[in-house]
């Protein structure tokens, strides 16, 4: 009898709950809305008798799950930075003020290791024609912001600080590109052959 062994019962309540994962997930939910305060005084007592060992068991089974998981956790956080980013313009502007703030030395070293490496990727041969053209970039890029209302950057298209390959401070490697396009863009360079 099918039901006595219990491997075909364990395969029959696998697709059972498959075959049915969305009702049954409804009724769990509505029974737990229904039914807080037993769910809160059994979570209670079930924290209490598992204590800590609860909380490492559980750390280490997200830790595992998002290592096999790593682009849908990617992909997850990239959709929610972005929604927050869309709903809550003003309190994101505000935390990283704060957070420049409170943290001004590493603020500090960012901009110094930026410019270090403009400076260290600005060719001694650029001509005075050429750096006139640098400098119309950013007024272009200047204006645009003052006229649109929106952050306009200049790129530099091989990234000076690239992981692969380091582009030159030079009139030719630059770009205007909307701020968020150029924030998006960090330090990508992707290499087109055609």
């Amino acid at each position: 009898m099918p039901h006595k062994d219990p491997e075909a019962r364990k395969a029959y309540a696998k697709a059972y709950a498959e075959a049915r994962r969305e009702e049954l997930n409804a009724y769990r939910r509505a029974w737990k809305a229904a039914n807080k305060e037993k769910m809160a005084e059994y979570d209670k007592k079930y924290k209490e008798n598992k204590g800590e060992a609860l909380v490492i068991e559980q750390r280490a089974r997200t830790a595992k799950w998002r290592e096999r998981n790593i682009e849908a956790v990617r992909l997850a956080n990239k959709q929610r930075a972005a929604q927050k980013r869309a709903e809550k313009p003003d309190q994101i502007k505000s935390a990283k003020k704060a957070y420049a703030q409170r943290n001004r030395d590493v603020i500090n070293a960012a901009v110094a290791k930026r410019k270090a490496a403009k400076l260290q990727r600005t060719p001694k041969w650029l001509t005075a024609y050429d750096k006139l053209k640098i400098r119309c970039i950013y007024s272009i890029a200047a204006m645009l912001t003052r006229h649109n209302g929106e952050p306009w950057h200049v790129d530099h298209i091989i990234p000076l600080q690239g992981a692969l390959v380091s582009g030159l401070h030079v009139p030719s490697n630059l770009q205007v590109m909307r701020g968020v396009e150029n924030v998006r863009k960090h330090k990508k360079f992707e290499v087109t052959h055609g």
